[in-house]
């Protein structure tokens, strides 16, 4: 047995409450290392009396799945309901020849199957001391079946004509502003509707100086651009009309140069009542270069006198340990939450936030409305702030990476299977079915434009995203086939004219948009890999089963194994066809499959 691959550990990823009475338990071994694997639990404190009086631990015995296979490991799986909330367990690991026990503290030989039962050195076992409902992560249940659709809304509509610069004006440039507005979104929500969208994300909304507007200046004021707070109410209550949540995105990282707090500390020095609600070295905080109109040039080549998101001067970065800064941006949480019934914060460079202020923001969220999702920007694996206390969610950039690199053709198929494997493996599945997936947005190249702009790959990416357990997010354009390079280019005003739109790809996201509303398999945690010279998986569910096949390359004729052959229905175009031993599936052609009985 190779004792270096094993691995678990108790209140993690490897051993989480998934409700109120059900524990995940997982267990990492080398690949094809074990057997068998059993779990041995029961309540640490459940003892009775034996025929010769002597205390013996009451438990249970129970065989584990072996759920995922990597290149390099096996995941053993099993959910289990401690009846009184309360649970030890260790594995018992068989290689064949010898069996082995492993705990807390050692792996350790059995030599006698009546070994375990002679001392229950409990102290050795893993523990999951009580399964407390205030931990849970509560998640709202509308996020997992979510369509969101995530607008940038200068380019998005503008209702009437409110700018210098002509609608689609390209190239497009930094801090160019094209006039979409609240109004416009408010005018397109039977679009969305039509389209099948049941949330939509704003980036910031806020007063600020610039188009993208993370440079807050007053968190309580829509930016005038947009207009009103009396527009953004007015577009919650026609949103919620028609079924559609909204959530705001919150910069509470960092704040703009023009914040009020901050000017007050750039005037008063170490006099300001607010110098403590930011990170400052040294004084006088300004030892950058202005320009003519006395604000920050971005300028990297000197250090600076205070912390900024990044390095950039005009984002000074909050200190949320300091109570004047708490409260004011708690306040802000509770303001939106409250006077316009908004459904969500999606949290600016989240994994900047200290834990401690992340856990108020929930609280606070949640106290104000008991349904509020919170999101954040995390681009890394996030598990340490998916703990139930702090984000409900991120921006899956976890499943994100592989869909880029295996459709842009820099990860091979088996390289692809690996790393999804290990993030359906090492991501609790109620976390799973509320993240938030994407294959673009405002801080990426265009999904289109990534894929040399072939609407046959954007398919692909599509079909995998709608086929993964969380909440789908379309970028606003990617559905009528719009593209573009990094920001600012990925930030072009939205194409209306319908003689622009890709017609055809709109239609096929509705279909997928409705597919995946009408087939729980395509919310199902796991891809059943299947071996074949190209991507080939089944999606199930008690409901439903898919076989799913993506052709990532040229026309090939098919290789699968003959328990997937039969008579299929395909779920885009409605015809039977036979999946056999001898077929051709064309250049990025994909085909999702429901069985005919």
């Amino acid at each position: 047995m190779n004792k270096s691959a094993l691995w678990h550990q108790a209140k993690s990823e490897y051993a989480y409450a998934y409700d109120k009475e059900t524990l995940h338990i997982v267990l990492r071994t080398a690949k094809n290392d074990i057997d068998t694997v059993q779990i041995i639990h029961g309540d640490p404190f459940n003892w009775v009396g034996d025929k010769n009086g002597l205390p013996h631990w009451k438990n249970q015995i129970e065989i584990m799945e072996k759920r995922y296979q990597s290149d390099l490991f096996d995941y053993y799986f099993i959910a289990i309901k401690p009846p009184y909330l309360r649970t030890k367990y260790a594995f018992l690991l068989h290689d064949g020849k010898d069996k082995y026990l492993f705990g807390a503290r050692q792996s350790r030989l059995i030599s006698k199957d009546n070994e375990l039962y002679e001392t229950f050195d409990l102290s050795e076992y893993f523990n999951f001391p009580y399964l407390n409902h205030e931990d849970l992560h509560n998640t709202p249940s509308w996020v997992k079946d979510t369509i969101w659709y995530q607008i940038f809304p200068d380019r998005f509509y503008a209702d009437q004509k409110n700018s210098n610069l002509t609608w689609g004006k390209l190239p497009v440039t930094n801090h160019e502003l094209y006039g979409g507005n609240l109004k416009g979104i408010i005018e397109k929500l039977p679009y969305l509707q039509e389209l099948g969208i049941t949330g939509i994300y704003c980036t910031p909304l806020f007063k600020s100086p610039s188009a993208h507007k993370y440079d807050t200046t007053d968190y309580f004021l829509i930016d005038p651009q947009f207009g009103t707070n009396e527009d953004f109410k007015n577009l919650v209550i026609q949103a919620h009309k028609r079924n559609i949540k909204v959530m705001l995105d919150g910069v509470f990282n960092h704040c703009g140069y023009d914040h009020p707090f901050f000017q007050d500390v750039i005037k008063n020095g170490e006099k300001s009542k607010y110098k403590d609600c930011f990170y400052i070295d040294e004084f006088p905080v300004v030892n950058f270069p202005l320009n003519k109109h006395q604000k920050p040039i971005n300028y990297h080549g000197q250090k600076l006198n205070l912390k900024t998101f990044a390095f950039t001067p005009y984002m000074p970065k909050w200190n949320t340990s300091n109570p004047i800064t708490s409260k004011h941006l708690l306040d802000v949480i509770k303001y939106w939450i409250t006077e316009f019934d908004i459904d969500g914060w999606r949290l600016d460079v989240s994994n900047e936030i200290s834990h401690d202020f992340l856990r108020q923001i929930k609280k606070v969220s949640r106290d104000a409305k008991k349904d509020t999702f919170i999101l954040g920007e995390n681009w890394d694996s996030s598990i340490p702030w998916l703990q139930g206390d702090q984000l409900d969610s991120v921006m899956n950039y976890d499943l994100s990476y592989p869909i880029w690199k295996y459709l842009e053709h820099k990860m091979d198929i088996n390289t692809f299977k690996d790393m999804v494997t290990n993030y359906l493996a090492k991501t609790p599945k109620n976390v799973m079915e509320n993240m938030f997936n994407l294959v673009g947005c405002h801080d990426t190249v265009r999904i289109k434009r990534r894929l040399n702009d072939d609407n046959r790959r954007m398919k692909l990416s599509y079909v995998l995203m709608f086929l993964s357990s969380g909440a789908p997010n379309i970028y606003y354009g990617d559905e009528i086939g719009m593209t573009g390079e990094h920001d600012p280019d990925n930030r072009r005003c939205m194409l209306w004219d319908k003689k622009d739109q890709d017609l055809e790809f709109k239609t096929f996201t509705s279909s997928l948009i409705s597919l995946r509303n009408h087939h729980p398999s395509f919310k199902a945690y796991d891809y059943h890999f299947i071996d074949s010279n190209i991507l080939a998986f089944t999606k199930e569910d008690k409901k439903d089963s898919i076989l799913v096949l993506i052709n990532n390359g040229d026309k090939t004729e098919i290789s699968l194994p003959k328990e997937v052959f039969g008579t299929y229905k395909n779920l885009i175009n409605l015809e039977s066809i036979d999946i056999h031993d001898k077929m051709i599936l064309e250049t990025y052609g994909f085909l999702i499959l429901s069985k005919e009985v």
